[in-house]
């Protein structure tokens, strides 16, 4: 019985971990056809540390203006870490989602 609950809790994790990547993907193809451009600056840079594998990862923020306006702060899906606060970028937004980005350019002055 405690075998059935250790393949069941395992399948789950797994399922749900596949959900995640393919929501990620979808989310990534539809800015890519559908997104919208903006101008903006890198926000925040947030680094964590997995202390299990040593793994280090960096979510890096931008604040950019929407179409109708309204300032938003969103991850940036594609940012490489050497970013820091106050680069200035263009992004590429969702259009439902705003608050998911792709990085497009640093713009250098």
């Amino acid at each position: 019985m405690d075998n059935i609950k250790g393949i069941i809790i395992w399948a789950v994790f797994l399922a749900v971990c596949a959900a995640i990547v393919i929501f990620g993907r979808r989310i990534r193809k539809q800015i890519d056809e559908n997104g919208i451009e903006a101008s903006g600056a890198v926000s925040r840079v947030d680094e964590s540390y997995d202390s299990d594998t040593g793994a280090v990862t960096f979510n890096i923020y931008a604040r950019y203006r929407t179409e109708d306006g309204d300032e938003i702060e969103g991850l940036l899906l594609n940012a490489p870490s050497n970013l820091q606060p106050g680069e200035r970028v263009r992004v590429k937004y969702h259009p439902k989602l705003r608050t998911n980005a792709k990085l497009l350019n640093v713009v250098r002055e």
